[in-house]
């Protein structure tokens, strides 16, 4: 095993360890919390934290991308660097405080009436830490976000247990213990990562400013695509089908978000290496082949989670909230994709080529929008799920074209074989009762990648041997 590969494998261990078993900490309050709020509630609190998700990288710039890459650039000053990713998020945090004094004043929305100070909280802390985790990805301080993940996690866990089944908080307390899930992982990255110390007191330095602004402005739009692609469905769901509709949907993503979790843990230490080995020798073979053992991991993760989406929504999905199983198995393969897409946008980001990175994502958002609106109209929140697929794989599809000879993929006809028996295999979840089917498809999955996991299994072995 190379170098490059034990960097790689390294971080993924570390991130795994906190993030993996947070994220299975989550997994459990579901129940939880379907049994004492109601469809209307989470379908609130999931539109306020989407929108969030869109304000952060519009209001800041995206500033905090650029920070991460121009930390990892030893000729660009750190202090510098930090300081002028300060200015752009703490400007951002007055368009969101009028607007919600103004919403209060004037009862402009009466679904947040009484949630404001809430919103502004979650909202500050959210920014603060997505701030320091892009902050300790540049200085390469993997062990310290693996701790504040796992911070935020049992500060969250504990903080939901006390609210909701003690305190009887309702959503309220909800809210409250996602703010102290942001807050607490935020200020252990404050103490740990020595942060104050990057702090520049001096003029910002005006061509720096110009050089990050120049390669952040355009992924605004990538971060904006992404929304979209995972959120547009959230709104027109709600318009179309209602607010309880949506909370439907909301809770079928917690499934999906098993494996999604097994792709945030690899992109955060994959954007180190993407980086750090770009221009290198073998570097295009590198990627190509860590692209093929992540595709096919995620396909047998999402494969067996469509055979177990009933049994799980049985334990998972409380009352009402049961239904929701059914829009599990398109949204595991938008899942799939994404991380495909995932892969490839550190590369570009290496290159700093952020302006294919905005495309792939206007491509994206664009269809998923008419797409949702269409789909929903004709076959109601199913057709949400399907339009978020498609549009994933748009995204995918132009970086793709865009990563060109970056990246060398052997055997790539496989995958996307892989990515249409996993949508025959949903298929077959959704609309029948032939689980025995669903094994046949999956077995075809394993059969045609045999080569690829066997490689991995002996990748394996070798890291249980270190």
């Amino acid at each position: 095993m190379n170098s490059r590969s034990k960097y790689l494998i390294k971080n993924v261990e570390i991130l795994t360890i906190s993030n993996f078993a947070s994220k299975i900490l989550v997994f459990l309050l579901v129940p939880l919390y379907t049994s004492v709020l109601s469809t209307e509630e989470v379908g609130l609190y999931d539109l306020v934290v989407s929108t969030i998700s869109l304000l952060f990288p519009v209001l800041t710039l995206n500033i905090v991308d650029a920070m991460m890459r121009f930390l990892m650039d030893v000729a660009k000053s750190k202090e510098e660097v930090v300081s002028i990713g300060i200015k752009y998020v703490l400007a951002s945090i007055l368009p969101v405080s009028l607007f919600l004094v103004i919403a209060s004043k004037m009862e402009m929305f009466s679904s947040i009436h009484g949630f404001e100070i809430l919103i502004f909280l979650y909202y500050i802390f959210f920014c603060l830490n997505q701030f320091l985790v892009q902050f300790s990805k540049g200085i390469e301080n993997v062990a310290a976000m693996g701790v504040s993940g796992v911070l935020g996690t049992v500060t969250m866990l504990a903080s939901n247990i006390i609210l909701l089944v003690i305190v009887k908080a309702g959503l309220h307390g909800f809210f409250i213990a996602y703010i102290l899930g942001q807050a607490v992982p935020a200020i252990y990255l404050l103490l740990k990562t020595r942060f104050l110390r990057y702090i520049n007191k001096r003029v910002i330095n005006k061509n720096l400013q110009r050089e990050m602004l120049c390669f952040c402005v355009p992924l605004i739009a990538t971060a904006i695509g992404w929304w979209v692609n995972s959120a547009s469905d959230k709104y027109v769901v709600s318009f179309i089908c209602g607010v309880t509709a949506n909370g439907l949907l909301s809770v079928s993503y917690k499934i999906p978000a098993i494996i999604n979790t097994l792709q945030q843990i690899f992109t955060q230490a994959w954007q180190i290496s993407a980086v750090k080995e770009y221009g290198e020798k073998g570097a295009s073979e590198f990627y190509g082949r860590t692209f093929i053992y992540l595709n096919i991991l995620m396909a047998i993760a999402c494969s067996w989670l469509i055979i177990l989406a009933k049994p799980i929504g049985h334990v998972l999905y409380q009352k009402d909230f049961f239904s929701a199983w059914q829009y599990v198995p398109f949204l595991l393969i938008a899942t799939v994709v994404n991380s495909a897409s995932g892969f490839m946008g550190p590369i570009l980001s290496a290159k700093k080529a952020s302006k294919p990175m905005a495309m792939s994502a206007v491509y994206g958002a664009s269809a998923n929008v008419v797409m949702n609106i269409l789909f929903v109209n004709l076959i109601g929140v199913q057709g949400a799920t399907i339009a978020t697929v498609i549009s994933s794989f748009i995204i995918y599809w132009v970086r793709k074209i865009e990563v060109g000879d970056e990246i060398k993929i052997e055997g790539y006809s496989t995958v996307l074989i892989t990515w249409f028996l996993l949508c025959v295999q949903a298929l077959i979840e959704i609309y029948t009762s032939l689980w025995w089917l669903e094994v046949v498809v999956m077995g075809l999955i394993l059969i045609i990648n045999w080569t690829v996991i066997k490689g991995i299994i002996q990748m394996g072995i070798l890291i249980l041997k270190r």
